[in-house]
């Protein structure tokens, strides 16, 4: 059902007033088709916009927002897929189902592989297109296809995982195809037999806390896996429903080795991990904190006290303040460290 002149501030984790001049939730393909063709003959531009949890809105959309709320879950027809075996289970699922509630069911009905990415924001089509990660896992290791629509043709699509250009919080649906598409439903393969991965150190502290026995057996579980990681998560991240906000606001940035070192000798304790292509990762949440950023505020865009990555909305802010405070953070980040930083979510 097509809605007009409706307030996002519901429909974004940030809590940011923006009005969309149309707004409609599918909950199947003919209605998403409908709505674009509606869009088509309005001359209407599209926002697909999923659980809002990585957008910033700065103002007013134009245009057809659309909220796609397909859930469903169904295993494939393994016949169809290549390099399917007895220790896999390949499974459909809709868009618009909440991600944390896919992790709990495919623990639930024995798929792991998802547990370690428990607790994201958002929703099951969101994920490809950030390739999200968490805690050494990617979601591109577990997806064999995306489906969706081209938004101008309402053609159907289906890229296979090398299509997708998974890459670093990033994907072609985040390039080439940015705001070109709607995807409907992601295909995964998970596995059937437990494969722990609990090399973090703050997962690591927390089980030998918690179930130390369990340690010393080698028997951590992937429930337990989960577990950890939605405690270190609660620990260390705002509950949007309680602080509004979009999760980790910048990507780890990479850079070469030469201006590593460079950083590493005037700065010995800089926080950085392996990167791509030869490159070093640099927790952007150092640079964040040695500039003194964290818990500070401007007008009611804030950075959490906690967690510099995060930025929240704090009494009402508008998109453009959340976007004043990243860039100001981001300039200070490049006078002191010569990096740029990039903004993790999509601003409008």
């Amino acid at each position: 059902m097509l809605r007009e002149q409706v307030d996002l501030q519901p429909y974004n984790t940030l809590a940011l007033h923006a009005r969309a001049t149309y707004f409609c939730e599918p909950t199947n393909h003919d209605e998403l088709i409908a709505a674009l063709e509606l869009a088509r003959e309005k001359n209407l531009s599209v926002l697909p916009l999923g659980e809002g949890s990585n957008v910033v809105l700065t103002r007013d959309y134009p245009g057809l927002v659309l909220r796609l709320l397909d859930a469903r879950i169904q295993l494939e027809n393994d016949s169809q897929l290549e390099s399917q075996d007895s220790n896999s289970v390949t499974v459909r699922v809709g868009a618009g189902l909440h991600w944390h509630t896919w992790v709990e069911k495919s623990l639930e009905a024995g798929w792991y592989g998802l547990e370690n990415l428990a607790l994201i924001p958002g929703a099951v089509g969101a994920a490809p297109v950030q390739n999200i990660g968490a805690y050494g896992v990617e979601v591109a290791k577990f997806i064999v296809s995306v489906r969706g629509v081209y938004i101008d043709s309402g053609e159907v699509f289906e890229l296979d995982n090398a299509a997708c250009e998974f890459a670093y919080r990033n994907s072609i649906f985040k390039q080439s195809l940015a705001q070109k598409t709607i995807i409907t439903s992601v295909v995964f393969r998970l596995s059937t037999q437990p494969d722990i991965h609990a090399d973090y150190a703050a997962l690591r502290e927390y089980l030998a806390l918690h179930h130390a026995a369990e340690m010393s057996a080698g028997a951590i579980t992937p429930q337990l896996v989960k577990e950890a990681v939605c405690e270190v998560r609660r620990t260390r991240l705002p509950d949007p429903n309680v602080l509004p906000n979009a999760g980790s606001f910048f990507k780890n940035p990479q850079i070469s080795s030469e201006h590593f070192e460079k950083l590493h000798k005037e700065y010995p304790g800089i926080a950085f991990y392996p990167g791509e292509d030869g490159r070093v990762k640099i927790a952007a949440a150092w640079l964040i904190d040695q500039l003194g950023w964290k818990g500070r505020c401007m007008g009611a865009a804030c950075v959490h006290d906690q967690q510099a990555l995060v930025l929240i909305n704090r009494n009402g802010a508008s998109g453009a303040e959340i976007l004043a405070l990243a860039d100001a953070i981001s300039g200070d980040v490049r006078t002191r460290f010569d990096i740029v930083l990039e903004n993790e979510p999509w601003i409008w």
